[in-house]
């Protein structure tokens, strides 16, 4: 609390605010039976749908990513708005399972392979669970009955930004028996743990950012935590990924998928993988997980790793806005193997020297305006069944970047050869 303290009357009483809100949620929402909880959540999530405009987007977007090839466009866009929709009724019923005595709890969650943690763990041995945001995540800091005993439970988890709910949520974790450990605490606090037998959860779906290892993603390339390799290799301890899928309103199974190979980041996400296939339904897909890093400081070629880096299935797709800029070469380090270049210009144009004939041209019309530049963008998105992921351009163009941002594409102004 610390913290709190030094910060200005006005945070502290907004965070007071947020914490009392919060609360008084939870206590109402626990009072009520847990099948209506979720079906209030199924209709908040659709009024939701109709607003964010934006998260809407995005979940289409990591859709296609996910299943191109595998499902047509008007699948994609059916399961993305059931995905919108189950995410914000786990996230309601997770409010609602916060404040259930464990008993009530234990009886709606069913464990479908227990049998594979039990094994991971004979000999007293600890365990890395990776459980990726999906269903009712939350529960399994509630859970240690279910878990084997003789086993202490942990969570790696960020710190709130809010620290009278972060204290409140802390406390209540360790109450019921979860060590929780912040990414401010000592890695070699959470080796002791593993070594000593302990069972710690890691959500490591999450994008990564610069500082994460190159890795293929439901046949993307990105970048993923290597923390869970680096866990798996100190300690010498197992790996599951873990699946949480709703059964009906208020009700969740778990399975657990084991990490094979040497635990590698790879082998990591490839678990994470399959246990996302389990329902894709019940993921959280509300985060924009293969966002670009890609900047005039980082292009594509660091961003994506070397020649070597290519995905197998679902390779990037970059956008060259030429449309009225004088012709100009695509720079080495804005190059790479993974990429599909497609090329934008006006009527009349002709393609650079760099295009060869495997170059897809569309041509935009003459205009700043933002909703033509909408339209136009969004059309070339959707000709292909892998959405943009780059929109580069020889320079800065405003109207550009502004209507790429509302799309949530990557814009970059690059310096030309």
């Amino acid at each position: 609390m610390s913290d709190a303290r030094k910060t200005s009357l006005s945070k502290r009483l907004k965070w007071r605010v947020e914490w009392l809100v919060q609360t008084g949620a939870e206590g109402v929402i626990a009072r009520l039976p847990g099948p209506g909880v979720f079906r209030f959540g199924e209709w908040i999530g659709e009024f939701l749908w109709r607003m964010m405009r934006q998260r809407r987007i995005i979940v289409r977007k990591n859709l296609r990513i996910a299943l191109a090839g595998e499902e047509d466009p008007e699948e994609i866009r059916v399961l993305a708005r059931r995905s919108f929709v189950r995410s914000v009724a786990n996230l309601l019923s997770a409010a609602h399972t916060a404040r259930l005595s464990a008993d009530v709890l234990e009886s709606r969650v069913s464990v479908e392979n227990p049998e594979v943690l039990e094994d991971a763990i004979r000999g007293g041995n600890g365990c890395i669970l990776l459980p990726p945001h999906m269903g009712n995540w939350e529960i399994l800091a509630r859970i240690s009955r279910l878990f084997p005993p003789g086993h202490e439970q942990g969570a790696l988890y960020r710190p709130l930004n809010n620290p009278y709910l972060n204290a409140r949520l802390t406390a209540r974790r360790r109450s019921e028996g979860t060590r929780m450990f912040s990414k401010r605490d000592s890695l070699l606090e959470i080796t002791r743990f593993l070594r000593n037998g302990g069972i710690i959860g890691i959500l490591a779906d999450q994008r990564a950012g610069p500082q994460g290892v190159v890795s293929h993603f439901f046949g993307r390339l990105t970048r993923s935590s290597p923390l869970p390799y680096l866990l798996i290799r100190r300690c010498k301890v197992p790996a599951l990924a873990v699946s949480i899928r709703t059964l009906r309103p208020g009700h969740w199974a778990l399975r657990y998928h084991p990490v094979a190979g040497n635990g590698s980041t790879q082998d990591c996400m490839d678990a994470i993988e399959r246990a996302m296939r389990e329902s894709l339904v019940d993921v959280f897909w509300f985060q924009d997980r293969w966002k670009s890093y890609a900047s005039h400081l980082t292009p594509i070629r660091d961003w994506l790793g070397g020649d070597d880096d290519r995905s197998p299935r679902h390779p990037h797709r970059a956008l060259f806005w030429q449309a009225g800029m004088p012709s100009c070469g695509l720079p080495p380090e804005w190059r790479h193997p993974d990429v599909a270049y497609e090329l934008a210009l006006h009527e009349g144009e002709d393609p650079p020297a760099w295009a060869d004939e495997a170059v897809v041209v569309h041509r935009v019309p003459r205009t700043d305006d933002a909703k033509a530049l909408r339209g136009a963008l969004t059309r070339i998105d959707r000709s292909a069944a892998l959405p943009l992921d780059f929109v580069l351009s020889p320079q800065p163009v405003q109207a550009l970047h502004r209507t790429c941002r509302r799309l949530a594409l990557a814009h970059v102004a690059i310096s030309s050869s």
